[in-house]
Parts: C-alpha cells; structure tokens; sequence
C-alpha cells in the first residue's frame, strides 16, 4: 500500500472519532438537561406535598370546630371560580387563626426548612395578604373563603336532599408560595351544613 493512501485511511479515522466525539457530548448533553428537569420536577412533588399537608392539617381542625362562627363569616360565592381569584384578592383572606408551634393547622404564614419541615413564620400581623410585598421570600401563606351555599351551581332537586332549613357553606382554603400565580396554588373546599 501507497503511503497516500495509507494517509487517507488515518484522516477517515480521525474523523469518524471525532463525529463519535460530537456525538457522545450532544447525547451526554441531553442527558444532563433530563436531569435538571427531573430534579426540578422532584422539587415541585416536595412543594406539592408541603401544600397539601397544609390544606388536610386546616380542614381537620375545621372538622373538629363549631361550625357556628362558619356561618356568620360566609360571603355570597363570588361571580367567577374563586380558584381563579388572585392570591391576596378579596373575598379571601388570609387564615386567621393563631399560629401554635408544631401545628400545622394554625396560621396563615410557613417557611419550609432545609431539612423539609414546616414551620409557622413568627412576626407577620394576622391579616396580612398573600400578595404583601413585605412578606419574606419563599413564604407559604394559606387563605380562607366562606361562601355560602354550595360551591357549584346545582339544581333545586340536589339541593332537596338537604335537610329542611339546613343552611350550607362551602370552606374553601388555598396554600399559595409567595409569588406564585392562583393557577399555582392548591385549594381544597368542603361544605359544611348546619
């Protein structure tokens, strides 16, 4: 064999190394923007289950509670979804009760530790909106809306089904982080009759 022709092989082989090269870095790139993504993805099922440990821990002391102060606090259900009201809006405020350490029930403000434990924010005055620039970054807030009646329209004959001067509201609570838009927070409603 000619050496030119030995030459050419040798370039063919570095260029098939290199393709291979550029190859395996576009591969290795995708896998690392898979990871992010799945991390990030990760992290919002943590968030996801802070909230909600949030809302059952509220409706659980609601359970327990007089239902009473419930009827003289509900509104008239506003016009549109109050799952689209933003948060901070009015007819929702936020949770009223006072923070007991160690109880997730209470308040209306959290941080969620390093170590994923939630605890109640000390310092807020009770009232302060889940949209209030002074609240810290990364702040939890949870709202509370009683309306009255039902929380959907339903027709005369569902509503028959109720007890005979029955009078139902609808708790509706929503844990939003500081931030976030009402399409990223998570409600729970109940109906409570009394």
């Amino acid at each position: 064999m000619s050496s030119p022709a030995r030459a050419l092989r040798r370039g063919s082989s570095l260029i098939e190394v290199l393709i291979a090269m550029v190859v395996l870095a576009l591969a290795a790139t995708g896998a690392v923007g898979g990871m992010v993504f799945a991390s990030r993805d990760v992290h919002d099922g943590q968030l996801l289950q802070v909230k909600r440990l949030l809302l059952e821990a509220s409706t659980q002391r609601l359970w327990l509670a007089a239902k009473g102060p419930l009827l003289a606090q509900a509104v008239p259900r506003p016009t549109q979804p109050p799952t689209t009201l933003a948060p901070g809006a009015a007819p929702w405020r936020s949770d009223p009760t006072v923070p007991v350490p160690g109880d997730p029930s209470s308040g209306a403000y959290f941080k969620l530790s390093a170590t994923g434990q939630v605890e109640p924010l000390a310092g807020i005055p009770t009232g302060t909106a889940c949209n209030d620039a002074a609240l810290p970054e990364g702040t939890y807030c949870r709202e509370v809306l009683v309306t009255t009646g039902l929380p959907l329209e339903v027709p005369a004959s569902a509503t028959a089904l109720l007890p005979a001067g029955s009078r139902p509201v609808t708790v509706w609570t929503r844990v939003v982080r500081k931030g976030d838009t009402a399409d990223r927070a998570q409600f729970h409603n109940e109906v409570f009759v009394q």
